[in-house]
């Protein structure tokens, strides 16, 4: 009786595990995010939650850089260091007879937005009291960025677009595997929410002037056409250069959305809020496995090392950069004699239109302007100096 009892059982345990669902890493590692979004629709765990948060970040960024290949983007632009631009994997054929206009990209921010802020509700449910742990290996992890249907090994993996938007050169050969935790969580959390934020600023202004000198640089199909476009021949590498300086030179752009300053702010209010928990949960971790973002006492990625003075510098940078976005500090100025600084409270309040030229001068920001303390240069190089020479990229890397 007892073989088959036993048999019995380990018949059971076969086909449960013939018919688990797949986890997040091997779903990633075939592209299939659309069936991980699925599988963890109603999530149960935090790691779960994560798990579909993660995923909703990572559609969100697929479509949005299949979108902009379907809009006919420039070949010229595979190597442009243009905001946003940077996250697209690019494949000339996927839209090169379609028409680009800008209600489609307008639409193509507006989705980008609604994932992340998807995935922003999600990670909210996250309690945060219990810690998990989810492996994803970033240099297998994978999905059709480009929207060509299929996915190529060398730009569609997570590490490659991480490193194309960190502007770090070629991925190691050795795989890169992370165990996202509950810090890691609230360090997604506050990434949505800068984003978010930068898109909501974005969406402020009227970038029509802007459009109607350098769209076709952009696009190979641009509607309407700017003017120039169709008196002059586009052929040498540099002809986009004087349409660029165009687009500068005409860069005084209309507030269309009054209250998007004011919710860029409070975005990045947000995520200086969850910076500073993610780096709370970080120290009191005791485990040392595949971490992404690692105390003084773990290994981060590559075997990378932070430094207690590091984060604890870091919680200055957060104090300051808080301190300036409330008012409570000013902003100086290159031109703009101290003690007098900008503040950015009421800015945000009352947003000017974007002039380039008026912001680089300074005349646009005489009606903010107050004496008190500033945020100066002295303050960053006292602040940054934890950090040495890799500041920008640990505050990129950390959040």
């Amino acid at each position: 009786m007892k073989p088959l009892l036993l048999l019995g059982l380990g018949l059971i345990a076969i086909t449960n595990l013939a018919g688990a669902e797949p986890t997040l890493d091997e779903f990633l590692k075939r592209g299939q995010l659309d069936a991980a979004l699925a599988a963890y629709a109603q999530p149960r765990t935090d790691a779960e939650r994560f798990s579909l948060a993660a995923t909703q970040v990572l559609a969100s960024a697929r479509d949005f850089s299949a979108g902009f290949n379907r809009l006919s983007l420039h070949p010229n632009l595979r190597s442009s260091g243009l905001p946003f631009l940077r996250a697209v994997v690019q494949d000339v054929s996927a839209g090169k007879a379609n028409i680009a206009t800008p209600q489609a990209v307008a639409a193509l921010f507006r989705e980008l937005k609604a994932g992340l802020q998807r995935a922003n509700t999600t990670l909210s449910q996250i309690a945060g009291k219990e810690d998990f742990g989810v492996q994803i290996t970033l240099s297998e992890a994978r999905a059709d960025f480009s929207g060509d249907g299929t996915i190529d090994p060398e730009t569609e993996t997570l590490q490659a677009a991480f490193g194309r938007i960190l502007g770090i050169g070629a991925p190691s050969a050795e795989p890169m595997i992370i165990r996202f935790d509950r810090a890691d969580a609230a360090w997604l959390k506050g990434y949505t929410h800068f984003l978010i934020g930068i898109i909501d600023l974005l969406s402020s202004y009227d970038w029509a002037p802007v459009w109607n000198q350098c769209a076709h640089i952009i696009f190979l199909n641009p509607e309407p056409v700017p003017g120039i476009a169709k008196v002059v021949d586009l052929h040498a590498s540099w002809d986009m250069w004087p349409d660029l300086i165009a687009a500068v030179h005409d860069m005084r752009l209309e507030l269309v959305d009054r209250d998007g300053p004011k919710r860029f702010r409070d975005s990045f209010l947000m995520m200086i809020a969850e910076s500073r928990i993610c780096w709370q949960r970080a120290l009191e971790e005791k485990d040392d496995v595949n971490e992404w973002l690692p105390n003084p006492n773990q290994k981060g990625p590559r075997g990378l090392t932070v430094t207690r003075d590091q984060i604890d510098g870091w919680f200055k940078v957060l104090d300051e950069l808080e301190a300036v976005a409330r008012g409570k500090k000013l902003l100086p100025h290159w031109r703009i004699k101290s003690p007098s600084g900008i503040n950015v409270d009421r800015l945000v309040a009352a947003p000017p239109k974007l002039d380039l030229v008026l912001w680089i001068q300074g005349s646009a920001f005489l009606p903010y302007l107050e004496e008190g303390p500033i945020s100066d240069a002295e303050t960053w190089r006292k602040l940054t100096g934890p950090f040495g020479p890799g500041f920008f990229q640990f505050a990129i890397w950390s959040n």
